[in-house]
C-alpha cells in the first residue's frame, strides 16, 4: 500500500506539470495521506474525504460529511474579490475573500466549525461542484464503503456569485443540483446544502 501526503495549495498559485499520482474516488485519511479505496480498513483507518478529480499536481477532496443547509451571507450584498467564472477551481481563493470580507456567511462558518483532523475546507466553487458532478457515480460508492454521507437531492451551494450583472452579483450565488447537474441561481440569503471541499497539492 502506497501513501501519498499532501499541502494546501491556493488557486492563484502556478502548477507545475507532473504524472497523477492520485485518482478519482481514492480516499483522504485523517493522516492526511490517500489510499485507494480498496485498501481501506474501518478498522484502522479515518476517511475524511474522496478524491474528486485532479489537475497537473493538485487534487480535489470533497468531504465524508454534509453540513446541512446554510445560507451564502446573512444579507443581500456582494463580496469583492469572489470570481464569478463558472469555471474556475477556486472555492479555497472565494472562501478566503468571504472571511476577509466583512459579511457574514454561514455556509463559511459551517465549514470553519467543522470537526477534522484535515485542516484548510472550503465552499466549493461551482467548478469544483460541477467537477464533482461529473463524478459522482463514483464518488457516491466510495462513500458507502467508508461509510461517507450521502449526495441529497437538494442543491449544493458553491461560493461563487453570479456574475451576470452587478444586481445579481449582489443578489444570488450559484448551486448546483448533484443529481441531474443542473446549476441555478440562489438568493444568499435563502439555504442550501453545504459540503465542504479541499485543494490539496503533492508536495
Amino acid at each position: 500500500m502506497i501513501l501519498f501526503s499532501f499541502q494546501m495549495s491556493s488557486c492563484s498559485e502556478h502548477i507545475e506539470d507532473r504524472n497523477n499520482y492520485v485518482a478519482t474516488g481514492s480516499v483522504l485519511l485523517s493522516d492526511n495521506s490517500i489510499i485507494s479505496v480498496n485498501g481501506y480498513d474501518a478498522s484502522k483507518m479515518k476517511a475524511v474525504g474522496v478524491v474528486v478529480g485532479t489537475r497537473q499536481d493538485s487534487i480535489w477532496v470533497v468531504s465524508t460529511k454534509n453540513l446541512g443547509q446554510y445560507t451564502y451571507l446573512d444579507t443581500l450584498t456582494s463580496v469583492s474579490n469572489v470570481s464569478p467564472d463558472e469555471k474556475a477551481l477556486c472555492g479555497i481563493d472565494n472562501t478566503s475573500a468571504i472571511l476577509k470580507s466583512d459579511r457574514k456567511s454561514p455556509a463559511v462558518e459551517a465549514i470553519l466549525n467543522l470537526s477534522s483532523p484535515v485542516k484548510g475546507w472550503a465552499l466549493p466553487s461551482i467548478g469544483e461542484l460541477k467537477m464533482l458532478f461529473a463524478n459522482v457515480v463514483t464518488i457516491g460508492k466510495v462513500m458507502e464503503t467508508i461509510n461517507g454521507d450521502p449526495f441529497l437531492q437538494e442543491p449544493y451551494l458553491s461560493s461563487t456569485q453570479d456574475g451576470s450583472s452587478t444586481q445579481t452579483e449582489e443578489l444570488y450565488a450559484k448551486c448546483i443540483s448533484l443529481h441531474s447537474g443542473y446549476i441555478s441561481s440562489i438568493l444568499k440569503t435563502d439555504p442550501a446544502q453545504v459540503r465542504p471541499i479541499l485543494r490539496m497539492k503533492i508536495k
